[in-house]
């Protein structure tokens, strides 16, 4: 997941007193989040198919309120992650403009605004418990990873975008939303690969959905 986070090194220590510097487990939790998250999720679709043999609600059907409600959470995702993918001049400035002027982390909020959706789709509600509670910790603590090493990074710039950004949830509004959409910084930061994974996500629910209504019929 792109971040404005770059793999050059920062010192922790570089960072302002006013931020304090991740815990040793928080650490951790960062480092290895991709892994935790996968091993949470071949779990929970090992139980939702073999075990409490779900019927998911089929992205097809449109008349279908559930099915509505899940492609607005993962259109919405999409278009935010886009958004700001296009927005993201990374490793090259502090990010403060469109979706970055509403929420410094607005790729996150995309991300699991589109995982809520497919837990929609799947009428899966213990993997969203899972998404809210266990997984919304884990990459908080990878927010405040990478937020240690923005203030080192940007020392001088990012006080004044912390007082005036919201963390995660966009809850004020700021002009700077309105600077132009960049199609060649999209590319460069590979959000295609989103759209590809989306289309595949779905196409994966709505084989489950016929797969269970023939094993059922």
């Amino acid at each position: 997941m792109s971040t404005q986070v770059t793999n050059s090194t920062v010192s922790e220590s570089a960072a302002p007193e006013r931020y304090v510097v991740p815990t040793q487990l928080r650490n951790w939790l960062a480092r290895r989040r991709v892994a935790i998250s996968l091993v949470g999720f071949i779990g929970l679709v090992v139980l939702n198919v073999f075990v409490f043999k779900t019927i998911p609600n089929n992205p097809l059907h449109l008349t279908n309120p559930w099915s509505l409600l899940g492609w607005a959470c993962v259109g919405g995702g999409l278009f935010i992650r886009s958004w700001a993918a296009a927005s993201l001049s990374k490793s090259r400035d502090l990010t403060y403009w469109g979706p970055y002027a509403l929420s410094r982390n607005p790729l996150y909020v995309g991300s699991f605004l589109m995982m809520i959706g497919f837990c929609v789709f799947g009428r899966d509600w213990l993997t969203c418990a899972f998404i809210v509670g266990p997984l919304a910790m884990l990459y908080y603590a990878q927010i405040e990873f990478e937020e240690v090493r923005l203030s080192g990074q940007f020392p001088e710039q990012w006080p004044a975008y912390v007082a005036s950004t919201p963390k995660v949830l966009p809850l004020k509004y700021s002009s700077n939303m309105w600077r132009a959409w960049n199609g060649e910084e999209w590319i460069r930061n590979r959000e295609y690969r989103a759209i590809v994974a989306t289309a595949l996500g779905i196409l994966a629910v709505v084989a489950w959905y016929y797969a269970r209504i023939n094993l059922v019929g």
